[in-house]
Order: C-alpha cells, then sequence, then structure tokens
C-alpha cells in the first residue's frame, strides 16, 4: 500500500493529513502516519478491533485512539492497518492490524479533535489529525 500522508507544521505537537480514494483507504493512511510517529516494528501479530461512533469525524478519532490504547496495554508497536469492514450508514468498521512487541520510539499520548477535518471533495479523502505528544 502506498504511503498517502504529509506532516504539518505546529508549534507543540504533531499534525498531519493522510489521502486516500476511499474513507477506508485515508483512514489506514492516518493510522501509518501515527505509526511512524511511534516507532518501527515488523507485523508479526495480528490485532481485530470494532468500534461505532456518533460521526465519521468521532469515528476517525476513536480508531486511532483504539489502536493507540491497544498498543499502550499490550506493549506493541502496529507497522500496518488494514479496514476490513466499513459501513457508513451505521459509522462502523472493523480493522486488523499488524506489529510486534518492541520498545517505541517515541509517546504519542493521546488523538485530538482539535483542527479534526475528515473531508471528501471531488472523491478525494483527506483526513487531518493533531497528535498531542
Amino acid at each position: 500500500m502506498k504511503r498517502d500522508f504529509r506532516f504539518l507544521e505546529h508549534t507543540a505537537d504533531i499534525m498531519f493529513e493522510a489521502y486516500g480514494k476511499s474513507y477506508p483507504q485515508a483512514l489506514e493512511n492516518a493510522a501509518l502516519a501515527l505509526f511512524s510517529v511511534i516507532g518501527k516494528a515488523k507485523p508479526k501479530k495480528r490485532a481485530v478491533l470494532s468500534l461505532s461512533a456518533h460521526s465519521l469525524e468521532e469515528l476517525t478519532v476513536q480508531a486511532l485512539s483504539e489502536l493507540l490504547a491497544y498498543m499502550d496495554i499490550h506493549q506493541v508497536v502496529f507497522a500496518k492497518m488494514k479496514v476490513l469492514d466499513f459501513d457508513p450508514s451505521r459509522n462502523w468498521l472493523e480493522m486488523e492490524a499488524w506489529g510486534e512487541k518492541v520498545r517505541p520510539r517515541d509517546h504519542v499520548k493521546a488523538v485530538t479533535y482539535h483542527e479534526l477535518m475528515v473531508k471528501n471533495e471531488d472523491g478525494k479523502w483527506t483526513i487531518r489529525i493533531l497528535l498531542d505528544v
């Protein structure tokens, strides 16, 4: 999968935009951006997570937050994430992430709603996220 994200200037925290031809693809790229901040890992162990939210914006923050929480609880650094199923009418998704037990390079405290953006413009999805580090 092509890594389609870029980091943006921010004074104190880490901000990035991730792109895709679909919401799931943009979310997968947002997860790759998050993982690239935390550290490098090999895709050895699989975790499957499912969640729902009230809006697409909330689903985005919740999905990345669930990945971050799983990494903290299980002392895993993820290398990749794939959306297995997505239902936009219910703002629900199931995703799998692959990683290994390694020490993280950097610590991310939280995925925030501050400056959050999820938009679809002419078939190109953009997700903007601010990470609290």
